[in-house]
């Protein structure tokens, strides 16, 4: 049976999540460097303050649920098995591991994410090489965080406050819906964004059970940070 712990720390990772946009809308006008564009700006302010309430959110998992931390907080085993879920378009030939399933999503998801940004951010804008690589060093830094970050708390959190009171099926919902439930005023937003962000919720996090480790929640995620992120920077 659940306890209140599980309980608790569930409802911790839904108030942290909640908490990101409104600490990014919070940060709106923001300036550190002079010669920065403003999101760059606000995004690296952002990125300091969400990292440290992540570390001291893995700290108190690590304080209290400390072995399933450790059990899922690693590299996890690359070639693990999928297990099918036909229903969402997850059909694994049977020779197919991780490897393969992970390497796959990962360029179909950035394929996708790509358009929606396009029509949603980048459409009917001019845009030059030179604006590009201006931005993508800070866009990659802060992918990296953001990524991190978001994976920590609403795909770890969630698979480490519920293993064991919960069934494996229905973890991942549970990050879909705080995850996709988050996006609809993010980028991408509105329903498209929430359909997208719960998908990849629900994905992320079963490769976290499947494989127990994190590496290709944080990969996946981490690249369409990139995406985002570069699409954002080059508005301004």
């Amino acid at each position: 049976m659940p306890s209140f712990r599980n309980y608790a720390l569930l409802g911790l990772v839904i108030l942290l999540t909640i908490s990101l946009p409104l600490i990014s809308h919070a940060l709106d006008g923001i300036t550190v460097v002079e010669r920065l564009p403003p999101a760059i700006n606000r995004q690296l302010v952002y990125q300091i303050i969400t990292l440290l309430l992540s570390l001291g959110f893995l700290g108190g998992l690590r304080l209290l649920r400390k072995e399933v931390l450790l059990t899922y907080f690693r590299k996890g085993d690359l070639r693990a098995k999928v297990i099918p879920v036909p229903a969402l378009g997850l059909k694994p030939k049977p020779h197919q591991s991780w490897w393969h399933v992970g390497r796959d999503f990962a360029l179909v998801i950035s394929l996708i994410t790509a358009v929606i940004i396009y029509f949603q951010l980048i459409r009917g804008q001019a845009l030059s090489p030179a604006r590009l690589w201006l931005v993508l060093p800070f866009s990659l830094l802060c992918s990296l965080s953001n990524s991190f970050v978001e994976e920590m708390l609403t795909r770890l959190g969630v698979v480490v406050a519920l293993k064991g009171v919960a069934s494996e099926r229905a973890i991942p919902l549970v990050s879909a819906l705080i995850f996709g439930g988050v996006h609809y005023w993010g980028s991408p937003g509105g329903i498209a964004g929430v359909l997208a962000a719960g998908f990849l919720g629900w994905f992320l996090a079963k490769s976290i059970l499947e494989t127990k480790g994190i590496f290709w929640a944080w990969l996946i995620h981490f690249i369409q940070d990139v995406i985002i992120l570069t699409a954002l920077f080059l508005q301004e």
